[in-house]
């Protein structure tokens, strides 16, 4: 269960800017050195005093933090910009659900800090079928696993345990080839043995947009720990061959561009200016370390279009009116699958934009349940 440390704390007028001008630096150094730490938010209740809200993944990890103090130059200039230490106190982190009751436990399954993931259990002892949720944001740093928690509450309400990973991306150390698959991997992988109502012959990967690709692509995994009994990818980026050519993602080097419809704000907005300076040939390169040309090799093991058949079922949802990835990618890669015998269905969804495949209200994703419970 994810531990929440809130600090209150002053800061006079006048070292305001320098205060928040340190503040970067000083999560970036919480990243590298503190283990479990998984996000800072800085929210102001007055003129001169301030709320931080950073979240661990367990009580050790925050502890540990505690002890270590300012013991980096960056950690010490944001302290050093703090006036007085009102109070810090502990608190557990719930999930978004509507009725606020259900905890969500917050469980690392390697040592860096993006190797975690959210694990939701539904009322009763189980054996609960499992879905592994895996979120998209253009495979960067920039965002997490918060976007998808809607379907993670909707799914709970349903009956299925939830395990919303996160995993090292671009613009994170490791992030990238081969560590960013490599996490995947584990992270599916770590169902076995993380809970002992989880049914594990019972496993669905659900991914969205890059997270939709990453679920293709593990469905082709090599002598799993775990075999996924289907795959379903919504707004997936499932040709990364066209990607690269396309120069998929280069709109991440203008901050003024405008987002798709409903898109969330960048967890990590940080990270936007390294990834920025470098994504002009296309998110893809960054991923996969050059383009297409020029590794060959990883892009065939990469794509799901290059990966042999799987005998998993599949299910790839698309909107008519996605602003972000074509729907094409999905098209293509369901055809691939049927010209090999495979058992994969290619859903379109009228009018519908990138994220509204994220919404359990929206018509998307009713198809992705109504697909899930004939299978079971």
């Amino acid at each position: 269960m994810s531990v929440i440390e809130m600090t209150t704390f002053t800061v006079r007028p006048g070292r305001t800017q320098a205060m928040l001008d340190a503040r970067p630096a000083m999560v970036a150094a919480f990243r590298q050195d503190r283990r479990g730490f998984v996000s800072a938010r800085l929210i102001r209740v007055g003129d001169d005093t301030w709320l931080d809200l950073v979240e661990w993944i367990d009580d050790s990890a925050w502890d540990e933090s505690k002890a270590k103090g300012a013991n980096l130059p960056a950690i010490a200039a944001f302290f050093d910009t703090i006036e007085e230490l009102i109070g810090a106190e502990r608190g557990v982190r719930y999930d978004d659900a509507q009725d606020g009751s259900r905890a969500v436990r917050t469980i690392a399954y390697g040592p860096e800090p993006a190797q975690v993931g959210e694990l939701y259990l539904p009322e009763g002892d189980g054996p609960f079928p499992v879905v592994v949720l895996i979120h998209g944001g253009y495979w960067t740093a920039m965002w997490d696993r918060r976007q998808v928690t809607a379907l993670a509450d909707d799914l709970v309400r349903r009956g299925y345990a939830v395990w919303n990973v996160e995993y090292r991306r671009v613009g994170d150390p490791g992030g990238g080839w081969p560590g960013t698959f490599d996490d995947i991997s584990a992270a599916i992988d770590a169902v076995d043995g993380l809970d002992a109502a989880l049914d594990t012959g019972d496993v669905t990967l659900v991914g969205h947009s890059a997270g939709g690709h990453l679920a293709a692509w593990a469905a082709h995994r090599d002598a799993p720990k775990i075999t996924p009994v289907a795959v379903v990818t919504l707004a997936a980026a499932l040709d990364l061959e066209a990607a690269d050519a396309t120069g998929f993602g280069s709109v991440l080097t203008d901050p003024d561009a405008e987002p798709p419809k409903d898109a969330p704000e960048p967890s990590r907005p940080e990270a936007w200016r390294a990834i920025a300076s470098a994504a002009g040939g296309g998110i893809v390169a960054l991923l996969l370390g050059g383009h297409r040309a020029e590794r060959p090799e990883r892009y065939r093991r990469a794509s799901p279009l290059e990966l042999p058949g799987t005998g998993i079922p599949v299910l790839a949802v698309h909107g008519t009116a996605d602003e972000a990835v074509p729907a094409e990618w999905s098209r293509r890669y369901v055809e691939k699958l049927t010209a090999n015998g495979g058992d994969a269905r290619y859903a379109e969804v009228d009018g519908a934009t990138h994220f509204d495949l994220v919404n359990p209200a929206h018509s998307g994703w009713r198809t992705v349940i109504d697909w899930l419970s004939r299978r079971r």
